[in-house]
């Protein structure tokens, strides 16, 4: 084979390499449309307080384009303990739900249609806590 046909296969492959490396990263440098995408982060949880039979969390949901979503509350078992649709923007609401017997997890989640958007996890611990004092007499 000539010098010339061997570097001719050499540039050709050069061109081909370089073409698919610049091809690449403009495909990859595409913004792609979100379409029904919601954002992320848009769900805070606060625990505002707990006895021995209830939880009551906080919960906040921006939803800003007041997009149809569902809060769903549900044990360890996946027994759903509360459910409420949220078709508006800045959802707060504060929540009470029974603490089940030897159920010591919980989880809230945000879900659009069946796919869960975020979700946060509550766990429940029980503590024996004994006070001893020491009095004179």
């Amino acid at each position: 084979m000539s010098k010339t046909n061997i570097r001719t296969k050499q540039l050709i492959k050069a061109v081909l390499f370089v073409t698919a490396i610049t091809f690449a990263s403009l495909v990859n440098a595409t913004p792609v449309h979100d379409g029904d995408k919601i954002k992320a982060d848009q769900m805070e949880v606060h625990i505002t307080g707990a006895t021995e039979s209830e939880i009551v969390v906080e919960v906040k949901v921006s939803n800003e384009e007041a997009k149809r979503l569902v809060l769903v509350i549900e044990n360890e078992r996946g027994d759903e303990m509360y459910s409420k649709e949220i078709d508006k923007a800045g959802f707060r609401y504060r929540l009470r739900f029974p603490k089940a017997d030897n159920i010591p997890v919980y989880t809230i989640k945000l879900k659009a249609k069946a796919r869960a958007l975020e979700q946060y996890k509550i766990v429940t611990t029980s503590r024996v806590v004994e006070d001893v004092t020491i009095s004179k007499m």
